[in-house]
């Protein structure tokens, strides 16, 4: 589908978008809006469309007919980005590693630092100010490949406005000053938690542990449990350059150097964890009947992924993340095959010595990870290992 004045072509993640406005009472003065604000995705060669998106002005709607109200005070813009963005994900769930993140590019269009933060954290600001020294590729949407390939949703710029309606402007990276977008995905040179504290002194670039990134990081992913493999996917991403890294800083201005260094990083051997993926009979399926189910043994509860390090615990569970150490991480590794609760205090006490109240705390450390969805009771009969 091509260009016409009620529409527009957009290249998004390596798709032709065809955006339908003819719903609108003036589509062509939408359509000549968002040609300004997505210059940079605008694809005017001729050709099909991979997508159409049509948005709606009332009635049923979903993700390739959002629902985006016919105004012309200002607030257009940002809600069509807000229904690209959930559109593009809908699409993309599973296929690849998706982040709430800002993508800045060096100065050769070759790598990629990932800047991973909460709606409203940071992200924009960090891209509009930094993306006079470096490229743009998002403020909003990353996605990773299994390759380390990222590629962005090449948007405006939101920028909180108060008063402004629909409460955030969008502005053109072009109209910003921004550096180029590259024609190519980029590699990922590496990822970074951002962590805006308005009492903090200068930035530091801090190396994290594995499983604190996965914690910050998890919560701002989409579908993750849909990536094959994602918890390893998100810490070999994270352990580039160097990392797993936290970015500390008040002002995102002052870590202009800490951010042009991570371009220049080269990978260093990325830290070591033990990989638990479940059997094909124990991966996480929704509305499990097996769970909670009557049983007198404990085993791992069906999961989707989990890595050890340390004496702790990443597990994912479809789109539940918890972290489990201690005992309880014992615990866990231990019911990859079936033990009644007898059997786990002799096997801890093996492992860590007598203690006065082991009853009581392994009792206790089951309850919670049988709370947590990460163990459940099985009959004596016919149990077999679980995961590795």
């Amino acid at each position: 589908m091509d260009t016409t004045e009620d529409s527009l072509v957009l290249r998004l993640f390596g798709e032709r978008w065809s955006i339908d406005l003819s719903g609108y009472a003036d589509p062509s003065r939408h359509a000549d809006e968002l040609r300004g604000l997505w210059a940079r995705s605008v694809d005017d060669a001729p050709g099909d469309a991979d997508v159409v998106l049509s948005p709606v002005t009332e009635g049923a709607s979903d993700a390739l007919h959002p629902r985006i109200a016919d105004r012309t005070d200002g607030a257009f813009p940002y809600a069509f980005s807000r229904a690209v963005t959930q559109a593009a994900i809908a699409r993309h769930a599973g296929s690849a590693l998706l982040l709430h993140a800002a993508g800045l590019v060096s100065p050769d269009g070759g790598r990629c630092v990932v800047m991973v933060a909460a709606s409203g954290t940071g992200k924009s600001t960090a891209a509009r100010t930094l993306g006079q020294d470096f490229g743009y590729l998002s403020d909003e949407l990353i996605m990773v490949d299994a390759d380390q390939r990222v590629r962005g949703l090449t948007k405006p710029l939101s920028i909180i406005v108060p008063g402004f309606p629909g409460g955030k402007e969008e502005s053109s990276p072009d109209a910003l000053g921004l550096g180029p977008t590259p024609a190519s995905p980029p590699a990922l040179a590496a990822l970074v938690s951002l962590s805006r504290e308005p009492e903090a002194g200068a930035p530091q670039l801090e190396p994290i542990s594995l499983h604190d990134v996965i914690a910050e990081v998890v919560p701002q992913t989409s579908s993750l449990w849909r990536v094959e493999r994602p918890l390893q996917h998100l810490a070999e991403a994270a352990s580039h350059g160097g990392g797993p890294y936290r970015l500390r800083y008040a002002e995102i201005a002052e870590a202009r150097e800490l951010v042009a260094g991570l371009f220049e990083k080269t990978d260093a051997a990325p830290p070591a964890w033990q990989e638990h993926l479940p059997g094909e009979s124990d991966r996480w399926v929704a509305d499990d009947a097996s769970i909670g189910a009557p049983g007198d043994r404990l085993v791992r509860a069906p999961w989707t992924d989990a890595i050890e390090q340390d004496g702790e615990i990443s597990v994912l569970a479809g789109s539940r993340f918890t972290r489990v150490a201690g005992i309880a991480a014992t615990i866990w590794l231990l019911c990859a095959e079936a033990h009644s609760e007898g059997e786990l205090v002799d096997a801890l006490t093996r492992e860590h010595g007598e203690h006065p109240d082991a009853a009581e705390l392994v009792r206790s450390a089951v309850g919670e990870l049988r709370g947590r969805g990460l163990l459940t009771a099985v009959a004596s009969s016919g149990v077999s290992p679980r995961g590795s």
